[in-house]
């Protein structure tokens, strides 16, 4: 038995002991004095603690979902997902006295917990109603912290509101250090903490939508990530005037194609403080507007999106890109890339099963193929991944578990063909209306780690 959160409207809302009801709203069960699958004792120690609707409903699915063994204490459930992280069995586990509304996931304004609310002053707007009243007196929107998935709890005015720390900086690495053939290595380049915190805050998201399609990101493949980044740095630093400040620095733009979860976002913005990422993609997942929305929070309007199919969207932007990565399903993304970027900038894209694949890399009408086949990129080094167990939970994995090792390359646009656009199946080129520009030096084979190169297929064989 629940009820609501009580009356919302008129004058009963100043009330203070209205407001306090408003947060603890009425849940009363009547549960069997025997139950082969239910603990009296456990449910009645939960009294009085600090639970939520989200307990109620994974107490709820256990009494519903069969189990994996037979026995009635049905250890794991067979269906469990959905059921959050955070929440209790109130039939089975005990809450911890200490749990407070932060580990409990209750959005600030109705968190009954006192010592966590930086204002407990009398709010009239409440529900529905305050819906109506942000709308009426233009009042501001709560803020929503994805950090730690609270909103941030409102404060009167005049009150002294103390200034956000940031736990962790974007350093501009001047001397960038050639790799080393050890993945761990990446706290070289930059601050991994904060990296990983993003990806968590990725992961906190993307687990609330439990069967969507969660295709991969570059943590899985960590050398192309820690190469990104060394390269990634090493171009910044290259434009960047010693002993010039960090506001005076112009920005290095960033081109991805392909969204994902946000994984290559997080790390290329963890690069360096100048880079701006623009990411094209339909944003179509149920958890992209989210996690992007989690990430802008982070890093702030360095990182913006372009809606739409990448097959259009990339062609029509009106600015250069810098850096280019191409990881969406578009057969012509990398080509786009190319020609929206100067003589000189890396091309990097997705790591695949084969170079040899007909989409990506150098199959026969594979983009990379076309674009070295019309003398549009140089300097291509390719590499091979680690192997890699993949969980059965993401698309890439087809719903079982398996072990990967892909590959993936590297090359510079040689800026023959910045506003041209080449046929990828019939392989023809349009007349260039851009001179070449002068290329910056080749890599050299000790810029990389030897042990992980691959040789790069001919076009040729293909």
């Amino acid at each position: 038995l629940r009820s609501d959160h009580g009356l919302q409207g008129g004058p009963h809302p100043i009330d203070y002991a209205t407001q306090i009801e408003h947060m603890h709203p009425f849940t009363a069960v009547i549960a069997p004095a025997k139950h082969p699958s239910l603990s009296i004792d456990t449910f009645a120690l939960n009294q009085n603690r600090l639970a939520t609707g989200f307990d109620i409903y994974h107490s709820m699915r256990y009494l519903m979902s069969a189990s994996l063994n037979e026995d009635k204490d049905k250890s794991k459930l067979l269906f469990d997902y959905g059921i959050p992280r955070w929440s209790y069995n109130l039939l089975r586990q005990s809450i911890p006295l200490y749990r407070d509304c932060n580990k409990a996931k209750i959005p600030m304004q109705f968190c009954p917990c006192i010592d966590e609310r930086s204002d407990m002053a009398p709010g009239f707007y409440v529900g529905h109603s305050e819906q109506f009243e942000l709308r009426k007196y233009n009042l501001p929107l709560l803020d929503y912290d994805w950090n730690i998935q609270q909103f941030v709890a409102p404060t009167l005015p005049g009150r002294f509101v103390p200034k956000k720390q940031i736990k962790y900086d974007v350093a501009l690495n001047r001397n960038v250090p050639s790799p080393v053939c050890n993945t761990s290595f990446l706290d070289h380049y930059i601050d991994t903490g904060m990296l990983e915190e993003s990806w968590q805050l990725i992961n906190n998201i993307t687990t609330i939508y439990p069967g969507s399609d969660v295709s991969g990101g570059i943590f899985l493949y960590p050398r192309q990530a820690m190469l990104l980044v060394y390269l990634v740095q090493r171009e910044v630093a290259s434009k960047v005037p010693i002993g010039s400040r960090l506001e005076t620095v112009k920005p290095f733009r960033v081109c991805e194609t392909g969204f994902g979860s946000g994984h290559s976002a997080a790390l290329f913005l963890s690069s360096a403080p100048n880079i701006e990422l623009v990411s094209f993609d339909k944003f179509d997942r149920p958890y992209q507007s989210a996690t992007f929305s989690a990430l802008r929070s982070v890093y702030g309007k360095r990182l913006t999106r372009v809606v739409g199919d990448s097959c259009n969207t990339v062609k029509q932007y009106k600015k250069k890109c810098d850096f280019l990565h191409g990881s969406s399903l578009c057969k012509t993304d990398n080509i786009d890339l190319i020609a929206k970027s100067p003589a000189g900038a890396t091309l990097t894209s997705t790591a695949m099963s084969s170079l040899t694949d007909k989409s990506v890399y150098f199959g026969k009408g594979a983009q990379w193929a076309t674009l070295q086949k019309n003398g549009c990129i140089e300097d291509i080094v390719c590499f091979g991944e680690e192997k890699r167990k993949l969980s059965a939970d993401l698309y890439l994995a087809n719903g079982r578990e398996q072990t990967i090792s892909h590959q993936f390359c590297f090359a510079r646009n040689t800026g023959n063909c910045g506003s041209e656009r080449i046929v990828a199946s019939k392989g023809q080129k349009v007349a260039s209306k851009v001179q070449r520009l002068s290329k910056r030096r080749q890599w050299r084979t000790d810029d990389f780690c030897k042990s992980w190169m691959l040789k790069t297929p001919s076009i040729e064989a293909n």
